[in-house]
């Protein structure tokens, strides 16, 4: 054999070691599944899925194009298959053993193939997978007919459609295309819906403070009115509906920053400083209002609408089309003073589309004067909540979080008015 032609041998050993400890972790993590489970009869265990994970490795490093991998896993399934066939006998029917040794057989193969990161991320996802069983089953008890089938229907359009929409200007006067209009409805969604999940399923009943934190994930302006009609319905005042629709718009900075770095990652490091100054200063207050509250109670906030609806999605992207022409308009004829009035307006409203048509549109505005806009309509937005805490929550949670978010509103506003 030529001795160029041989392989490095310590990298063939790490991936080697790599593959042996993996699939003994899978082995490990079965083993434990059985205890817990208390099954009688079962495929192996650690040892199994280890020597299946040797075993893999050895016959693909092998080559001979894939003919000895291929013929081991015919193999190896003609032997799950006697044993499935034994299980039958006995009424049983499950089939994790089977898939957690076809996995351990594919061990070897990501380890020589793909990077080590990716492996690790294989081993750990499948016993995540295999050991939520129960958190699984409760989740899909959970989610409702209707939710399943607006997620897919969502999932059709962004994963189908969206490829295929034109990425030509829909106009003269409108500088985005439809690619970029439904783009931006995909990701403000996606993130919403994130956050919609963790408040609906995962932390539902969880408590008011925590309800706030994570609507801010989903919409601050929308906890903030959930949370403060709520606050109106209480028996007792409590300072915690306060703190935590103040909580809701400390979230509300990170979100926007993660929005805009998705499109403007240099704008996003010009926000940073910013933004993440200002969540911290929104968090401290929150907890300095709800420090002096004893529990974690006060009721449960209503969940609110999924984010997916057909018909928000169809908003949004009208509302994206219709503010991308105005900004083309006024950048075109009022310049810099003219955005400025744009954003303060559109902060007192629905923020989300404003920068979303700010961050796609195709303008010829410098991406300094953008992120003073995105900064500007923050800032009013927050000054259209602390309207929304006065008027429709209980009389202190209207003054708690009123004052809080004018101050944080005039911080905002004053910070994307002066600041270079």
């Amino acid at each position: 054999m030529d001795p160029a032609a041989t392989p490095p041998l310590l990298p063939l050993l790490l991936d080697f070691l790599l593959t042996v400890l993996m699939s003994f972790l899978l082995g490990l993590g079965l083993r434990e599944y059985y205890l817990f489970s208390g099954k009688g009869q079962f495929f192996g265990s650690t040892r199994t899925c280890t020597l299946i994970g040797i075993l893999g490795f050895v016959l693909f490093r092998a080559g001979a194009g894939g003919l000895l991998y291929f013929g081991g896993m015919l193999v190896l399934g003609l032997l799950l298959a006697l044993y499935y066939q034994s299980k039958l006998v006995h009424q049983q029917v499950g089939m994790i053993g089977i898939l957690m040794a076809l996995l351990s057989y594919l061990v070897g193969p990501i380890a020589l193939e793909l990077p080590d990161w990716f492996l690790i991320l294989y081993v750990i996802t499948a016993l995540f997978v295999l050991n939520a069983k129960e958190k699984i089953h409760l989740l899909t008890e959970k989610l409702a007919r209707e939710e399943i089938i607006t997620l897919a229907r969502f999932l059709v359009l962004s994963g189908v459609i969206l490829p295929l929409t034109p990425k030509e200007p829909i106009a003269d006067f409108v500088p985005v295309s439809m690619h970029q209009t439904w783009m931006a409805v995909v990701v403000i969604s996606g993130i919403s819906y994130l956050g919609y999940l963790i408040q609906t399923y995962l932390l539902k009943g969880e408590g008011m403070l925590l309800t706030g934190a994570i609507g801010g994930i989903y919409s601050s302006t929308a906890a903030t009115v959930v949370v403060a009609r709520h606050s109106s319905q209480l028996a007792t005042a409590s300072p915690q509906p306060a703190a935590a629709i103040i909580l809701a718009t400390a979230l509300m900075y990170p979100r926007l920053l993660v929005v805009v770095a998705i499109f403007n990652p240099p704008l996003s490091l010009h926000l940073a400083p910013c933004f993440l100054a200002l969540a911290a200063i929104a968090a401290g207050w929150a907890f300095l209002v709800n420090r002096d509250h004893g529990g974690n109670g006060q009721g449960t906030v209503a969940a609110p609408p999924n984010p997916l609806e057909l018909s928000s999605a169809l908003l949004f992207a009208a509302l994206f089309v219709a503010l991308s022409a105005a900004n083309q308009y006024i950048l075109r004829e009022y310049a810099h003073t003219g955005l400025q009035w744009m954003s303060f307006l559109a902060g007192l409203a629905d923020i989300d589309p404003f920068v979303m048509s700010l961050l796609q549109g195709n303008f010829s505005a410098p991406s300094l004067l953008i992120g003073k806009a995105i900064v500007i309509a923050a800032g009013s937005n927050n000054l259209l909540k602390a309207c929304y805490a006065a008027f429709l929550g209980e009389h202190r949670t209207g003054r708690l979080a009123g004052t809080a978010l004018t101050v944080l509103g005039a911080l905002t506003l004053s910070w994307g008015i002066w600041a270079d």
